[in-house]
């Protein structure tokens, strides 16, 4: 079981909607690579440990609890929620276990209270739904669903903790970096004004202004790695007999947003929501709302 889990994962790593990840993990690490490897090997060592020891704590049931913690997940308490989202959530699990036997044998079950309809899939085995996803009807339901667990069938969160959103150390590392840089830039202009050297000040601005523009840069391709896996995730849930239903849910969730410029749609998460319609009716989808 362990080495199936483990080939799903390496497969789904040089899948096309990861290149952006690896891009990603490469270019922030060229950096952190750079830095300890000046200051010397055994700090890199212990760099790499700490890396190693996050990608466990990120896999294991502690890591997704904390995941859950951090989005306002919460347990399932209310016997009625259970008793109108479980069902749903089986028929949906049944039918995407049979199309993926590798598929996790249990998925958790968990309610964020916000009154958005909406859904997100956690680590390796949870599924959150939101109290507002509750106002849809069961069908519409089961597609935001099927969406949801392809994204478990797929292994893209685990893809992402890998070599992506799981990279704790980096990403910590990374942001200690903006914060030296933006100090470095603040004492370089007061410096700078005090010795009327704009030299210094220039520097300090230009170091500061680099590391910006990189971190923004690897984001680029992250989050279009990101919008490729919603692109799979939403296929797969078609392949499963829910495309008319995820349209139609994703027009009650996401079409009364303004157009996005160009620059917040290459570093969201998501594609348009009219993109990811129109692909579903370009697979054959019979979803029409105009």
């Amino acid at each position: 079981m362990v080495k199936t889990m483990g080939s799903d994962i390496i497969k789904n790593i040089f899948k096309k909607s990861s290149i952006g990840t690896i891009i990603f993990f490469i270019l922030n690490a060229s950096i952190i690579l750079g830095i300890f490897v000046a200051a010397g090997f055994e700090y890199l060592l212990i760099i790499f440990g700490i890396y190693v020891l996050s990608i466990i704590i990120a896999f294991s049931s502690f890591g997704e609890w904390m995941l859950c913690l951090m989005v306002g997940a919460r347990k399932m308490t209310r016997v009625d929620m259970k008793i109108r989202m479980i069902p749903l959530l089986e028929i949906v699990y049944n039918k995407a276990k049979r199309k993926t036997p590798n598929l996790t044998n249990k998925i958790v079950l968990k309610v964020i209270y916000t009154p958005e309809p909406n859904a997100y899939a956690i680590g390796r085995r949870t599924v959150c739904v939101t109290e507002g996803l509750f106002s849809l009807p069961d069908d519409v339901i089961q597609g935001i669903l099927a969406h949801e667990v392809a994204h478990l069938a797929y292994r893209h969160n685990e893809v992402q903790l890998l070599i992506g959103g799981g990279n704790f150390i980096i990403t910590f590392l990374i942001l200690i970096i903006k914060l030296i840089s933006a100090i470095i830039a603040v004492f370089s202009v007061i410096s700078g004004f005090r010795r009327r050297s704009f030299g210094i000040v220039v520097a300090g601005l230009f170091f500061a202004g680099i590391i910006w523009l990189w971190t923004k840069f690897c984001m680029l391709f992250l989050m279009w790695s990101s919008r490729e896996n919603e692109y799979d995730a939403d296929k797969y849930a078609a392949e499963l007999g829910y495309g008319f239903e995820l349209a139609k849910g994703l027009d009650a969730i996401g079409t009364s947003e303004p157009q996005e410029s160009l620059l917040k749609a290459l570093y969201s998460t998501h594609p348009n929501t009219h993109d990811r319609i129109g692909r579903l009716q370009q697979m054959g989808v019979s979803y029409y709302r105009y």
